[in-house]
């Protein structure tokens, strides 16, 4: 296999020029730390659409992989150039070693617990965005539906729709959860707006912080709200309970209800009863003509 002239498995076994196997190398070491860089920076940005998930998955995983090849191919280089200079080219040989251990472990360490796994899941978002629109407004233009997952960028199409429609008066969500920090910015949007929420099938997980912030609050008959405490990503992800809490007592729900629900951990869910639910404020009633019953 040959890439821009070099082949790999020649340049894997040690048999370039040191020289140019460190340089090839220290450009490596350059193309992830920019990618790091703007994957960090252009976060929100390119998640927030299906192509950019593509490109945010692919500015995780390629520059990191180029990594790993030069830099093995690089430290063998040096072995053998090390074995076969005189004194000054085996020094230089020794330290070039060293400089190649000390940055790649380092990298390599922070793309395995950081970026590499948020590949499949740029990707699987990026998929999702691909099948089309996760909301519609309603042929009597009276009520936006949310549906699937919280994705990135979802926030800011569902404020865009609902300032396009003025005449929506209730969102209705059927979601799984998602990305909290979306949900919490369509729950912001639609206490503002003094809209009413409502839930047809099921809003678990994320989707209850957008739920919650309605004026008024339905759960049709068979449909379900599922509470859960926050999950980690990854290890290094914090899970902040206590800012959702604080988010749930100033949208009026009780603080035992809010406890009980951040007790449970993920993967499990709770699934309250609708009396319960009516009980803790989180919904103010159980049929759209305005009966708290079921």
């Amino acid at each position: 296999m040959t890439f821009g002239g070099i082949k790999l498995r020649r340049f894997l076994a040690g048999q370039y020029p040191a020289g140019m196997a460190f340089a090839l190398y220290v450009a490596s070491v350059a193309t992830l730390c920019v990618a790091l860089y703007e994957c960090d920076r252009r976060d929100e940005t390119l998640t927030a659409s299906a192509s950019g998930a593509l490109l945010y998955a692919v500015l995780s995983i390629i520059p990191f992989l180029c990594l790993l090849l030069a830099g093995w191919g690089a430290y063998f280089s040096l072995v053998r150039a090390k074995r076969a200079g005189g004194v000054l080219a085996a020094n230089l040989s020794v330290l070039a070693q060293i400089v190649v251990l000390i940055t790649a472990v380092p990298l390599i360490f922070f793309c395995s617990v950081a970026q590499v796994p948020a590949v499949p899941v740029a990707l699987s978002q990026g998929a999702r965005m691909f099948r089309g629109p996760l909301w519609h407004v309603t042929s009597d233009r009276r009520v936006l539906i949310v549906t699937g997952e919280f994705t990135k960028g979802i926030a800011e199409a569902v404020e865009q729709s609902l300032a396009a429609t003025r005449s929506v008066r209730i969102v209705v969500f059927e979601s799984p959860g998602g990305d909290v920090g979306e949900a919490m910015r369509i729950g912001r949007y639609i206490k503002q707006n003094g809209l009413e929420t409502g839930v047809a099938t099921e809003c678990s997980s994320a989707c209850t912080y957008s739920f919650i912030a309605g004026r008024e609050r339905i759960l049709l008959p068979g449909a379900h709200l599922g509470f859960h405490a926050c999950q980690k990503v990854v290890w290094y992800s914090p899970c902040e309970n206590q800012k959702y809490s604080s988010y749930l007592v100033a949208s009026g729900i009780d603080e035992r209800f809010i406890r009980r629900a951040l007790s449970v951990e993920p993967p499990d869910i709770w699934y309250p009863k609708p009396e319960e639910l009516l009980a803790a404020h989180v919904i103010t009633r159980t049929r759209p003509d305005g009966s708290g019953g079921d």
